[in-house]
């Protein structure tokens, strides 16, 4: 999964968690106004625009974009480094069957 997060100004994301702690996220800053950052579990870090933040989403985690003006970021996910080969196969094989079902036309 590969996608543009914008973020308005002023604007805030509630705490949330992913679903499986099986990938890695990886936000690369694009555009990245003072005032903008994250929280991951009890840590707080600042977007820099070039560099890449990477946490296990299955931690609650929030953002806040404080700034007049929009962010952005490249969001993407890796798998976590300590999954064999495996275990990537079997779980790459169960978001398909988890994505046929989810986006079936009924």
């Amino acid at each position: 999964m590969c996608y543009f997060s914008i973020m308005g100004p002023r604007t805030h994301v509630a705490p949330h968690c992913g679903f499986i702690n099986a990938r890695v996220r990886c936000h690369l800053a694009l555009v990245v106004p003072d005032g903008g950052h994250m929280r991951v579990g009890s840590e707080s870090r600042a977007w820099v625009e070039g560099k890449a933040l990477l946490f296990d989403d299955s931690f609650e985690h929030e953002v806040w974009n404080d700034s007049p003006s929009g962010r952005v970021v490249l969001l993407f996910d890796v798998w976590h480094p300590d999954l064999t080969a495996v275990e990537k196969r079997a779980l790459a094989h169960m978001m398909t069957a988890w994505k046929t079902f989810l986006y079936k036309d009924n």
